[in-house]
C-alpha cells in the first residue's frame, strides 16, 4: 500500500489512486455490511460524495472531473445490478442518470472553484520565489560589499593609526635643536618608509648644499648641486614633493634622487631646503611613499621655524611660570600651522577653551592656587604634543590637540574635570566662590576654511561646569 502511495506521489498520480481508493473503499464496506443494498443506492446522501466533495476541494479541476466521473460509473453499475431483466429503456431514464451528472458537475464546479485559487496560490509562489531568489542574489551583494567595507575600514584604519603614529613621532622634532632635527627626520624616514639612503640639502643662493645624509656604504653624495640641474629644483619650484614619475627629462636621474620634497619656513612661504630620497625598496616606491616624504619634510620645516623661533624668545613664550602657557599672538601662528596641515593632510585637529570667570575676582593667592591645580592636571592628563595658550581675556585659555577629533577632546575635558573636582577643596581652599569653569571643544572639519572658524566654532560650544557637584 505505501509503495502504491508512493509511486503515485512520484508520478503526481494521487488524486487518481485516492479517488480508486476511496471508491473501492465505500464499495467494499458496502458489500460486507450492507449486501442488502448494494452500491448505496437507496442512502441519501449518497456516501459517494464524500469522494466527490474532498477530491474536488484538494485537487481542483482535475481530481473534481475524475472523482465525479468515477463515481457517477460506479452507481450506474450497482443501480444496472440493481435491475433484475434491464433494458435500454431504463438508462434512458433520469434515476439512471441524475446523480452521476450530479457528480460530475458538483465535482466539476467545485473544482474549478479549487483550480482559481490553486492558480492564484501557484503565481503567489513563483512570486515569492522570485523575490526570494532576488533577496538571496542582493543578500550575496550585500555580503561581499560587507567584507569589502570591512577590509577597506581595515586600511583606513591601519593608513589612519600609521600616520597618528608617524605624526607624534615627528611632533619629538619640536623639542630637538636646531642641529639635531636634521638626522632626526632622516631617521624617520629610514624607520617609516624603509628608506636606505636620503639626505638634506640647503637652500644658499642659487645652490643647493648638503646638511645631512643618511647612507648605507660608501655611496657619493654631492656637497653642492647648482639650482636648476636637478629634482630638487623642481620641488623648490613647485613647492610640493615630486618623484621621477613627474617630470619627463632626465636630468635627475644622474644625481640619483627618486623623491625630492621642499623644506618650507615662514609659514610656508619660502623654501630653505629640499628632503632627498635617493635608495627605497622598489615595492615601497609609491604614491603613498611620496605623500609621506612631503609630511615629513613639512614638519621638518615647522620644527627648523619653531625651534628657531623658541631659541630666540624662550623667555617670552613662556608667559606664566606655573601654567608654561604660550602667549596668544604665538597660539594664532600655531593654530594656522595645525589647521593649513589638518587640511592638506586630512588629519584630525581639536581645539579646547577653558575659562574661569571668578578667577579676575579672586586674591592672588586664591589665584595661583587654581593655576597650581590647572598645571598639575595638564601634566597629568594631556600629550606633550597638546599645547596649551592663553588668551588675550585673563583666565581664559586655549588648548590644540593634534591627530585628536572632537570625540577624543571631549574624553580630555571629562578626565580634566574629573581631577578638577578632586581637587576642589585643596585648589579653592581660599576662595569659596570660585567653584566653576566654563569650557567649550571644537574639531576641525573638511569644510573650514580658516583658523578663525574653529575658534568661533570652540566659543559657541562653551558651557558652564560647576565644580562643587
Amino acid at each position: 500500500m505505501f509503495k502504491f502511495n508512493k509511486t503515485a506521489k512520484k508520478y503526481k498520480l494521487s488524486q487518481y489512486y485516492e479517488v480508486l481508493l476511496g471508491l473501492i473503499t465505500i464499495t467494499a464496506v458496502n458489500l460486507i455490511f450492507f449486501r442488502t443494498d448494494p452500491g448505496f443506492i437507496s442512502v441519501s446522501p449518497h456516501p459517494y460524495w464524500i469522494v466527490v466533495l474532498l477530491t474536488a476541494c484538494r485537487y481542483g479541476f482535475a481530481g473534481g472531473l475524475f472523482s465525479g466521473i468515477m463515481a457517477g460509473l460506479f452507481l450506474i453499475v450497482f443501480r444496472s445490478l440493481s435491475i433484475p431483466e434491464i433494458e435500454l429503456a431504463d438508462f434512458r431514464t433520469l434515476a439512471m442518470w441524475g446523480k452521476p451528472i450530479l457528480f460530475g458537475l458538483v465535482g466539476v464546479v467545485l473544482g474549478e472553484m479549487r483550480q482559481i485559487h490553486i492558480r492564484e496560490y501557484n503565481a503567489l509562489s513563483e512570486e515569492r520565489d522570485a523575490f526570494h531568489d532576488a533577496f538571496d542574489k542582493v543578500k550575496t551583494k550585500y555580503d561581499v560589499l560587507s567584507e569589502a567595507k570591512q577590509e577597506l575600514d581595515s586600511k583606513i584604519l591601519s593608513q589612519e593609526s600609521t600616520l597618528g603614529t608617524l605624526y607624534e613621532a615627528a611632533q619629538g622634532l619640536r623639542t630637538l635643536s636646531i642641529d639635531s632635527i636634521y638626522p632626526a627626520v632622516l631617521e624617520i624616514l629610514r624607520e617609516f618608509m624603509d628608506v636606505d639612503e636620503c639626505s638634506v640639502y640647503l637652500l644658499d643662493g642659487t645652490e643647493f648644499r648638503l646638511d645631512t645624509a643618511l647612507r648605507h656604504g660608501k655611496s657619493f653624495v654631492p656637497e653642492v648641486v647648482p639650482y636648476g640641474e636637478s629634482l630638487m629644483s623642481v620641488a623648490a619650484e613647485q613647492k610640493k614633493a615630486v618623484s621621477i614619475r613627474d617630470i619627463a627629462s632626465t636630468e635627475s636621474i644622474s644625481s640619483g634622487i627618486i623623491v625630492s620634497a621642499p623644506i618650507m619656513a615662514d609659514n610656508h612661504k619660502h623654501v630653505v631646503g629640499v628632503l632627498n630620497v635617493e635608495k627605497m625598496p622598489f615595492l615601497k616606491f609609491t604614491s603613498d611613499s611620496v605623500r609621506v616624504a612631503g609630511l615629513v619634510a613639512d614638519w621638518c620645516g615647522s620644527s627648523v621655524e619653531n625651534a628657531t623661533v623658541f631659541a630666540e624668545t624662550k623667555d617670552k613664550l613662556i608667559a606664566d611660570e606655573i601654567t608654561e602657557a604660550y602667549t596668544y599672538d604665538y597660539f594664532q601662528r600655531r593654530l594656522r600651522e595645525e589647521f593649513i596641515r589638518a587640511r592638506r593632510y586630512k588629519l584630525d585637529l581639536a581645539l579646547l577653551m577653558l575659562e574661569f570667570p571668578e578667577l579676575s575676582n579672586v586674591s592672588d593667592v586664591g589665584r595661583d592656587e587654581v593655576l597650581m591645580a590647572f598645571s598639575l592636571i595638564l601634566r597629568t592628563h594631556v600629550r606633550e604634543i597638546d599645547i596649551l595658550f592663553m588668551s588675550e581675556d585673563p583666565g581664559v585659555f586655549f588648548m590644540i590637540l593634534p591627530t585628536t577629533p572632537a570625540s577624543g577632546a571631549r574624553i580630555v575635558v571629562n578626565n580634566l574635570l574629573t581631577s578638577f573636582r578632586q581637587l576642589n577643596k585643596m585648589a579653592y581652599e581660599t576662595d569659596q566662590n570660585l567653584v566653576n569653569i566654563r569650557i567649550g571643544v571644537a574639531g576641525f572639519s573638511l569644510g573650514m576654511e580658516d583658523p578663525s572658524e574653529m575658534v568661533e566654532a570652540v566659543k559657541g560650544d562653551m558651557i558652564d561646569v560647576f565644580l562643587s557637584e
